[in-house]
């Protein structure tokens, strides 16, 4: 199954904050489509962007991109034949035309985007692990995290309060495949 693993992220997350973060992944996995990473998928992305950082690359041998609920974030795959899925590659946010329509950096590694279209980044340049968020309308920066993990355990924490609320509803794949289980 193309899904993230979570025995594999169980391994690398073995505790702490991040093996919380799994748990809810876990208990909230319908209202999510992420795909399994690999460490050649994580290698391609290394060679795209140095000075990632580590908490970051660590998450990308387990999980490659796909929909973390509301946010899609980028992968390495336009398509999974598995799925029969498109998603948004990293190369997307490299086209000049966007870059200059959102008034993106080029020293700005975006790895994912929200509903809204604002886009989360690493500002390469300044190589600090904290992740931006861009505001495209008003064209600036909009918030920030001190590590990839603080936003990731953030946006999962935003994700489960719109399922309370009723706003955010189980991923249609994901209905398919139980169903076919």
């Amino acid at each position: 199954m193309p899904f993230i693993n979570y025995s594999l992220l169980n391994q690398i997350y073995p505790s702490g904050y991040m093996n919380e973060n799994i748990k809810l992944l876990k208990d909230f996995d319908i209202f999510h489509c992420l795909l399994a990473g690999s460490l050649d998928r994580s290698a391609a992305v290394k060679k795209r962007a140095a000075n990632l950082p580590q908490d970051f690359l660590i998450w990308l041998e387990a999980c490659d991109g796909g929909m973390l609920f509301d946010t899609t974030m980028l992968t390495t795959k336009t398509h999974d034949d598995a799925l029969d899925l498109d998603f948004y590659t990293y190369g997307y946010f490299y086209k000049d035309k966007l870059i200059q329509c959102i008034n993106l950096s080029k020293n700005w590694f975006v790895f994912a985007f929200a509903v809204h279209d604002d886009v989360f980044f690493f500002d390469i340049e300044r190589n600090d692990g904290k992740v931006y968020q861009w505001d495209v309308e008003e064209k600036k920066i909009y918030a920030f995290w001190n590590t990839f993990e603080d936003w990731l355990s953030d946006q999962i924490h935003e994700a489960i309060g719109l399922i309370a609320d009723e706003l955010l509803f189980p991923a249609g794949i994901k209905l398919e495949v139980s169903e076919n289980e």
